[in-house]
């Protein structure tokens, strides 16, 4: 693989973990940085050898640049991945690819009309008990699936939502910001489920339009499960866990960002230890992101960027199509909102 000539467009909270990904593989070479706030760009570039924009077109079109990470607020992220496109790079979108799950398909097939790869930051997929329940589940190996819940408890600050975060038409909502991750799980895991139900409710941070708690189930024809997404938790975080039942026993894994087992219970006790066996051998329990008066997901950047091929864009579809029609059943539609 030649070397990639790497912009970033957006130098906010996670800038760091895609510098640190880049520096952590030979096949990447940063060369450019923009943001439109000027003091944080300066503050951002004062140990890099790269150029500096205030306007990512000029990035693109000024520099040698062939591989661009968009890491803007959300409803940037569709125009500014169709232009760098257009204009000859590759690039790596951080979540939400997009509000609207459609703009998913038109930017697939404008890659393909232009020779270039779009990607999607889905790095939580390598969390090792993920691709651990990955094989368990592919394999046939623990049974046949009986439900399953999905839980995420999670805090954020009132301050939280003092920037575009809490802006309806430029963030989305709290699926698209804290729940993505562990919904594409649930998508990357057992595929896309229908949604039977769903309700959102705003308990904590109620001087925004967004809520921050929603509860769903859903439903893959012969079981079905519940989804609860929360960022009221006080103090802290308090777990993120996906539970799966199946005809020979059930099996969780979670901690605080879905990065740990928490429970193997098999009925067949050869079962049971061939299970934690293989666990075993593999079960590396990665720190979840830390912003100060928050925790987030497990980076694991630099394992994506090695391994990029296997986040093409398509792979977030189906998780941002869930996404929306949670929404819809809730009667809010953020995929409709423009700038």
């Amino acid at each position: 693989m030649k070397n990639k000539k790497v912009g970033i467009i957006g130098c906010g909270k996670i800038f760091a973990r895609h510098l640190e990904a880049i520096e952590a593989n030979e096949g990447y070479k940063l060369i450019a940085i923009c943001d439109t706030d000027k003091e944080l760009l300066n503050r951002k570039a004062k140990q890099l050898s790269a150029r500096l924009f205030t306007d990512y077109k000029e990035m693109v079109l000024q520099t040698e640049a062939d591989f661009i990470v968009i890491a803007t607020p959300n409803s940037l992220h569709y125009e500014q991945a169709f232009y760098c496109i257009e204009n000859g790079c590759d690039v790596l979108i951080e979540k939400p690819a997009t509000l609207d799950p459609s703009q998913i398909s038109a930017l697939i097939q404008h890659a393909e009309n232009h020779q270039q790869k779009a990607y999607a930051v889905l790095q939580v997929r390598l969390n090792s008990c993920i691709q651990n329940l990955k094989y368990l589940l592919d394999s046939k190996m623990i049974g046949e699936i009986r439900g399953f819940g999905l839980i995420q408890r999670w805090q954020r600050p009132p301050e939280y939502f003092d920037d575009w975060r809490g802006e309806p038409k430029v963030g989305g909502g709290t699926l698209h910001e804290c729940g993505i991750h562990y919904l594409d799980i649930l998508c990357y895991l057992l595929g896309k489920p229908n949604v039977l139900s769903a309700k959102k409710y705003n308990t904590k941070h109620k001087k925004t339009e967004i809520e921050d708690t929603v509860y769903t189930t859903l439903d893959y024809g012969y079981f079905g499960g519940n989804v609860e997404v929360t960022i009221s938790s006080e103090p802290r975080n308090l777990e993120c866990s996906l539970s799966i039942l199946t005809d020979r026993g059930f099996i969780k894994i979670g901690g605080k960002a879905m990065n740990t087992f928490e429970q193997i219970n098999f009925v067949d006790n050869q079962l049971e230890t061939k299970v934690k066996n293989l666990i075993n051998k593999d079960n590396f329990v990665g720190t979840p992101n830390s912003y100060g008066s928050y925790a987030g997901s497990c980076p694991n950047h630099p394992d994506l960027y090695k391994n990029i091929d296997n986040f093409n864009l398509i792979e977030t579809k189906n998780v941002l199509q869930l996404i929306h029609e949670i929404y819809q059943e809730c009667g809010t539609n953020y995929s409709q909102e423009k700038l």
